[in-house]
């Protein structure tokens, strides 16, 4: 009876953390001052660490027994709180997992292809670790972790068909690339090798949306890695909440001299070439609920594909009730480690792990999250970092 009552706690401590865990991701989606947010996580960790302890404490020896001839009555009264919210959190665990394991893509997903570009490999030419890790120690420790894939970058090409979509548009491609983090635990040669697999792709128009800094000194890296992309059609960022916490403006201005158009809070409208068609693509921006407003598209054409770049998916509401048929964004990493069976457990969205990374149809929107380049913490599980180009098809297209 011992080792059933510790399974039961175990599953116990698994359902609060899913509940904690939950808090964190409502917590890191709001807008809040970072210090406030550090002091949520460092709370949360330490509850997930005392609750069995705590359960342990006030159930003491007692608990095989209430598994056998006890009754609920020898519960002490104070301890039913923990094990109901421990009990919730497991069927919401249970319920997360399900929900991971029966996502499949949308229908308008025609093709997908995918490699994997090791950069450890690509980096021979020098010893990979003085090559892409940075001299940070702690974070040096974390990115050199046995089995992390923070170095192995997942590039891929999806196609998807689009209801909207003009047939003078038909085979438009987009790179999407989002959350670099500039930080120190990975060095600038990591990101440049990965702007350079981008600019290989060579797509109508790069967009990036948001989270490039973490430490405002790096901005110098900026030159040489998103700022040697240009496109045919342009080049479109957002700002993340990262951002939010340094110097948005500095950021915005490096962005701007190098040839980057800003969409915070605003949208453009983008034609063509050669063509005198009256269905340009609107695309807009959102740094919302960290900087700016949602964009005024009162004044944009009814009719048209509008795209919608935005740090996070917690703006997938707003993008539907305002007619956005393509929303790009980031911010939730994937989750960083997604583990096995449970998939991922921290997702900073109000919508916690649903929308941690893919593609996801929700009429009339369509959108996809990224996995990100990588994050403060230089480390990834299961969980590549990505960088993807995505091709759009008109509704008549065999694409």
């Amino acid at each position: 009876m011992a080792a059933l009552f510790l399974l039961a706690l175990l599953l116990l401590s698994a359902g609060f953390a899913k509940i904690m865990a939950m808090c964190v991701n409502w917590i890191c989606a709001q807008r809040l001052a970072k210090r406030y947010v550090m002091a949520d996580k460092s709370l949360n960790l330490l509850l997930i660490t005392v609750y069995p302890l705590a359960l342990l404490y006030g159930l003491g020896w007692r608990g095989p027994h209430l598994l056998t001839g006890g009754t609920i009555q020898q519960i002490p009264a104070p301890w039913w709180i923990p094990i109901l919210l421990g009990s919730l959190g497991l069927l919401l665990l249970i319920g997360a997992t399900i929900r991971y394991w029966a996502y499949s893509p949308p229908l308008c997903e025609l093709s997908v292809s995918s490699q994997v570009s090791d950069f450890r490999v690509d980096s021979a030419k020098a010893p990979w670790r003085e090559t892409l890790v940075g001299t940070r120690g702690r974070l040096r420790r974390v990115a050199l972790l046995p089995g992390n894939e923070q170095f192995t970058l997942d590039v891929s090409t999806k196609t998807y068909r689009l209801p909207a979509m003009a047939s003078h548009w038909n085979g438009l491609s987009i790179v999407h690339l989002s959350d670099f983090h500039f930080y120190g635990g990975v060095t600038r040669r990591y990101f440049e090798m990965v702007c350079e697999h981008a600019a290989a792709l060579q797509p109508d128009l790069f967009v990036f949306s948001g989270d490039l800094l973490d430490d405002q000194a790096l901005l110098e890296w900026l030159p040489s890695t998103l700022g040697r992309l240009s496109a045919p059609l342009g080049q479109y960022f957002v700002l993340g909440n990262h951002d939010w916490y340094l110097d948005p403006a500095a950021t915005r201005r490096e962005f701007r001299r190098l040839g980057w158009t800003d969409l915070a809070s605003q949208f453009v409208s983008i034609s063509p070439p050669n063509s005198l068609d009256d269905s340009p693509i609107l695309l807009c921006g959102d740094e919302t609920p960290w900087m700016g407003h949602h964009p005024d598209l009162s004044p944009a054409p009814a009719s048209g594909l509008r795209i919608l770049v935005s740090h996070t998916p917690d703006n997938l509401p707003w993008a539907r009730a305002n007619g956005i048929h393509l929303m790009l964004a980031g911010h939730t990493h994937g989750g960083q480690i997604r583990l096995p069976i449970l998939g991922p457990v921290y997702s900073p969205s109000r919508f916690g792990c649903r929308f941690s990374a893919g593609v996801f149809w929700l009429d009339p929107t369509l959108m996809y999250v990224s996995r990100g380049v990588s994050g403060k913490e230089p480390i990834r599980y299961n969980c590549r970092p990505e960088l993807t180009k995505l091709v759009l098809m008109s509704d008549g297209s065999h694409g």
